[in-house]
């Protein structure tokens, strides 16, 4: 079997090389030299090798191999993989409607969207999904199993799914998914206009202000929260063009910047604004990045809203789609961008790598220092920081190891599961307390495993494990530990025992009005647009 370079990678090999001028002209002989080596070795390979290979499979593993080497956001897309981009970029395409996330080797659902695929045929969350038409999906890749649940709209798949122990079949019909950019927007204690966006999609900005709009027909608004938690980005333009309706047209938003940065390098807002003096706060975490970290820091260069919440995710790279001879695509990062001030917030450098292999980040020593334009200090290479913290855990260590290990999550599908058809009621005392024997039980499983892998990882004298049964917790003091404080905090954890049966009863619309009056994030920000004196001075240096 003989292979030939494909002459569409000869021919952007050479584009590149045409693009680059004088830097490229300089570096000529080392191009030449490396593209020769990679032929030879793409032909010996085909020619030589023990076994047949296929010859595109090959080419899309050294792409892949060579772009890896850059950062996480550079990928090439097959022609059914470009197709899948493209829709997705404009939040169009068949598919279930899920969110789903690898745990114990299996894709596991752990969010549903109301009204489509998953939800009509009754998938639940913390269902595990083992086959797909027959195909066993242990250790399968997220962009695998992508390729099995879409497809056109009306087509059909057969789905295995584990639940409770017990294995059940279900036929799925694929529907044409169209995502809103606004999952919620409503008045908050009267007249606090309250907007969730979820991504930054086609339409993103007319839809937010279409809600405002309804909002301001109705109420004085007092001031605007900007839920911005969760969202990992999106379009860059409708970015610019929210932060336009806070600000007015023709400010500066961001500034790309790149050693060949095509189209616009300064964004600058298109539109008038809608609420020019308005107090504003934008709600952020740690999963809040790209276009939501360009709005959040936009708008805090201006000083024109007091960001709250966790310190955001860090992404400042700026990706662009490139097509590619045989309707194949390319992504890749060509520019950072840069906020008002001056400062870039990319977090991660993934061209130093530290000890373990991992891109490494801007110390805070290292951390410039910028102003925004009422002289208060903001830094750069670490996310957004906000305006005013806020612990996502309420200062309770026991929250966040019951989150983080799942325990929340997996209560409340037992819960659900159980009475699936119920009406959604708070939790009871009763509730509670099967909660904390579920929850001390399945803590002290999990910190066993973790006790025996750790004892197994510096000892490698198995035998003497073995015949010693393993080094064992006091399960009595961390039995005796773990009630003492989920009894302590028990109205803490009983309003997040709330929420997590929210999610799974009530619909998403009813899901935030309800939930917002518990939600201490969203009180705390309210608080701040009632309180106009802590407003200011949160605004001056």
């Amino acid at each position: 079997m003989v292979i030939r370079v494909p002459k569409w990678l000869l021919l952007c090999i050479s584009a590149l090389l045409l693009s680059q001028g004088n830097k490229v002209i300089d570096n000529l002989f080392e191009y030449s030299k490396n593209i020769e080596i990679f032929t030879a070795l793409y032909k010996e390979l085909g020619t030589t090798y023990v076994d047949e290979i296929e010859p595109g499979q090959l080419m899309k593993t050294g792409i892949d191999a060579i772009l890896k080497s850059l950062d996480p956001y550079t990928n090439f897309f097959s022609e059914y993989q470009a197709e899948e981009a493209l829709m997705e970029r404009q939040g169009q395409y068949g598919g279930v409607g899920c969110h789903i996330t690898l745990r114990n080797h299996y894709p596991t659902v752990d969010h549903i969207e109301e009204g489509y695929a998953f939800d009509i045929a009754d998938v639940r969350l913390g269902d595990q999904i083992t086959h797909i038409n027959g195909l066993d999906l242990k250790d399968k890749s997220t962009d695998q199993l992508l390729t099995l649940v879409r497809g056109a709209p009306n087509t059909r798949f057969q789905l295995t799914l584990v639940r409770n122990g017990k294995s059940l079949e279900k036929t799925i019909t694929r529907m044409a998914i169209k995502m809103a950019s606004v999952s919620y927007s409503g008045l908050y204690q009267g007249n606090i206009a309250y907007v969730k966006l979820e991504e930054f999609d086609q339409n993103a900005c007319d839809e937010i202000e279409s809600s405002l709009k309804k909002m301001m027909e109705k109420t004085t608004l007092q001031g605007v929260i900007l839920d911005l938690r969760d969202n990992g980005g999106g379009l860059l333009a409708e970015a610019v063009k929210i932060v336009g309706l806070f600000v007015g047209e023709n400010k500066s938003v961001v500034t790309l910047k790149g050693q060949n940065v095509t189209g616009p390098k300064n964004w600058f807002t298109p539109n008038k604004a809608l609420l020019p003096n308005t107090p504003l706060v934008v709600l952020i975490n740690e999963h809040s990045a790209s276009a939501s970290e360009v709005v959040s820091g936009s708008l805090q260069d201006m000083d024109r809203a007091v960001v709250m919440g966790q310190t955001s995710f860090g992404k400042g790279l700026v990706q662009n789609y490139v097509s590619l001879p045989y309707r194949t695509q390319m992504k890749l990062t060509t520019a950072k961008y840069y906020t008002p001030s001056g400062r870039c917030i990319q977090r991660l450098n993934y061209h130093e790598q530290g000890a373990d292999g991992q891109a490494t980040a801007l110390s805070q020593e290292k951390k410039r220092a910028f102003t925004t334009q009422n002289g208060r200090k903001v830094f750069e290479g670490g996310g957004i920081d906000p305006d005013k913290y806020l612990d996502p855990y309420q200062g309770l260590s026991i929250y966040k190891w019951l989150e983080k290990e799942l325990v929340l999550f997996d209560w409340a599908n037992e819960q659900y599961n159980a009475k699936p058809d119920t009406l959604f009621s708070p939790v009871t005392d009763a509730q509670y307390s099967q909660f904390i024997t579920f929850a001390i039980q399945k803590s002290q499983a999990l910190m066993q495993a973790k006790w025996q892998k750790a004892v197994a990882s510096i000892n490698s004298d198995t035998t003497f494990i073995k015949k010693t049964g393993g080094f064992q917790l006091n399960q009595s003091q961390l039995q005796n530990n773990l009630r003492t404080e989920l009894t302590l905090h028990k109205s803490s954890l009983v309003q997040v025992l709330n929420k997590e049966l929210m999610m799974r009863k009530l619909k998403k619309s009813d899901f935030f009005k309800t939930w917002l009056e518990y939600d201490p994030e969203t009180k705390e920000a309210a608080a701040m647009l009632f309180n106009t004196a802590n407003y200011q001075k949160l605004l001056k240096p």
